[in-house]
């Protein structure tokens, strides 16, 4: 699963939905794990890559979340 940006997009291209992943704590390891979750979350959609990835990490000292959203796209090759 390829995550890129959106000068990446091609005319063929297809996209297929919004994807949302959120996990507890604000590190690395929470940003690595949320992404596996927003990649798989694409996966299931049938799509080849993630395009315009938004990171949102909130850091509330009772609620410390990583959170990431992206399109989902099939590759016009794929």
């Amino acid at each position: 699963m390829r995550v890129t940006s959106l000068h990446d997009r091609t005319p063929t291209d297809v996209e297929l939905g919004v994807v949302y992943a959120s996990v507890e704590g604000v590190n690395e390891s929470s940003f690595e794990e949320c992404l596996e979750e927003l990649k798989h979350k694409a996966h299931a959609l049938g799509a080849t890559a993630v395009i315009a990835l938004q990171l949102v990490q909130s850091q509330f000292q009772w609620n410390q979340r990583t959170s990431l959203l992206a399109t989902a796209i099939k590759e016009g090759g794929a």
